[in-house]
C-alpha cells in the first residue's frame, strides 16, 4: 500500500471530514482574535498555528479511531455502520499507539513552551479517553457524556490555541477574554454534541445508550438547549467580540444574519438551533466557521500586509468549508442585483 493510499484510508476511518472545518475552523479563529489582541500581526505565529494544527489532528485521529473501537457492540445492536467492525485488534493497537506516540511528542514539545500547553493538550486526550473507554466511559452517563464531549472536542483545544499563543509571544491576554473564551467554547461544545446525540437518539435508544438525550427525553433536552445552553453561548460570543474591539468581525455577523434571511425567506430553509431537521441550518455555527476567521484576517491583512500570507494558507486549508458559503453569498449578492435593477 502506498503512502498516500494509506493516508487516504486512514483519514476516511478517522472521519476526517466530520470534523477538520467544523472544529478547527473556529479554533484557527479565536487563535488569530487572540493575536490581534496583542497587536502583533498574525504571520509571526504561522508556524505554531500549523504546528498547532497537526496536533489536534492527531488528537481528533486518535479520538475517532477509539470511538468507533469501543462503540462497535452498540452500533451492532443499532444496526449502524462502523468503520472499525472488520479491522483486526492488533492493527487499531497499532493506529491508536502511533497516535498517542505523536501526541506525547507534541505534548513534549508543548511543555517547553509552556507546561500549561502542555496540561491543556493533554486534556484533550485524558477527557476523550475517558469519554469512550471502558469501564468509565462517560458516553453512556447522560451529563457527564455531555460536558466530556464538550471539553474534549471544544474546551481544551481552544484553551490549548490561545494559551500557545499567550506564552509563544511573552505576552498575558486579558482574564476576561480567557473566561469569555472558557464559557463560550463549552458552551458550544455542549449544543453541537447534543445535536448529534439528537440526530442519533434512534441508534442509542435501541443499543441501550443511556446519553443525554435517551436519559432525558429530546423536548426536556432541546428545551435546556435553547433556553439555557444557547443563551450563554450568544453571551459568551457578545463579550468575545466586546474584548476583540475590531469592527471586522461585528460587520461579519450582519453579513451572515442576512444571508440567513435569505436562506429562511428566499431558499424556505428551517433555521434551527439544536434540533436536526432536513433541510435546515444550524445557527451560528457557519459563523464560527467562515465569517469569523475571514473577516478577523481580512482585518488583519489591512493593517499588515504580510497577513496575506496567512489568509491564503487558511483558504487552502479550509477551501471546502469556505466554497459552500463563498458560492451561496455570490448567488444571493447576484440575486439582490436583480432585484435592484429596473425592469426592462
Amino acid at each position: 500500500m502506498t503512502a498516500s493510499l494509506f493516508i487516504r484510508r486512514l483519514a476516511t476511518v478517522a472521519r476526517v471530514t466530520e470534523w477538520w472545518g467544523y472544529k478547527f475552523a473556529p479554533i484557527m479563529a479565536i487563535c488569530f482574535a487572540s493575536v490581534l489582541l496583542t497587536n502583533n500581526p498574525i504571520w509571526l505565529l504561522s508556524g505554531q498555528l500549523l504546528l498547532l494544527l497537526l496536533a489536534l489532528t492527531t488528537a481528533a485521529t486518535y479520538v475517532s479511531l477509539l470511538n468507533d473501537w469501543t462503540d462497535r457492540a452498540d452500533d451492532a445492536l443499532a444496526g449502524k455502520s462502523n468503520g472499525l467492525a472488520h479491522t483486526s485488534g492488533g492493527r487499531v493497537a497499532l493506529l491508536l499507539g502511533g497516535c498517542l506516540l505523536a501526541g506525547v511528542g507534541f505534548g513534549w514539545y508543548f511543555w517547553h513552551i509552556s507546561p500549561v500547553v502542555a496540561w491543556l493538550y493533554f486534556g484533550t486526550w485524558v477527557v476523550f479517553t475517558a469519554y469512550s473507554l471502558p469501564p468509565v466511559r462517560l458516553k453512556g452517563r447522560a451529563l457527564a457524556g455531555v460536558l466530556a464531549d464538550a471539553a474534549g472536542a471544544h474546551f481544551f483545544p481552544q484553551l490549548t490555541g490561545v494559551a500557545l499563543i499567550a506564552a509563544s509571544l511573552h505576552q498575558h491576554l486579558p482574564l476576561l477574554w480567557l473566561v469569555g473564551v472558557s464559557v463560550w467554547a463549552l458552551a458550544c461544545g455542549m449544543r453541537n454534541i447534543i445535536w448529534h446525540q439528537l440526530s442519533d437518539a434512534t441508534n442509542d435508544a435501541e443499543a441501550g445508550m443511556r446519553t443525554f438525550v435517551t436519559r432525558f427525553g429530546a423536548s426536556t433536552v432541546r428545551r435546556v438547549v435553547e433556553w439555557a445552553v444557547f443563551p450563554v453561548e450568544v453571551a459568551a460570543l457578545v463579550v468575545l467580540l466586546g474584548v476583540s474591539g475590531r469592527v471586522a468581525p461585528l460587520v461579519a455577523l450582519l453579513l451572515y444574519v442576512g444571508l440567513v434571511l435569505i436562506r429562511r425567506y428566499r431558499l424556505k430553509m428551517t433555521l434551527t438551533i439544536v434540533q436536526p431537521q432536513p433541510y435546515s441550518h444550524v445557527l451560528l455555527n457557519e459563523y464560527y466557521e467562515v465569517f469569523l476567521p475571514l473577516s478577523l484576517l481580512l482585518a488583519a491583512w489591512w493593517h499588515q500586509p504580510a497577513d496575506a500570507l496567512v489568509l491564503l494558507g487558511f483558504g487552502v486549508l479550509f477551501g471546502p468549508t469556505l466554497w459552500r458559503t463563498v458560492r451561496l453569498f455570490g448567488l444571493a449578492a447576484w440575486w439582490l442585483t436583480q432585484r435592484m435593477l429596473p425592469a426592462r
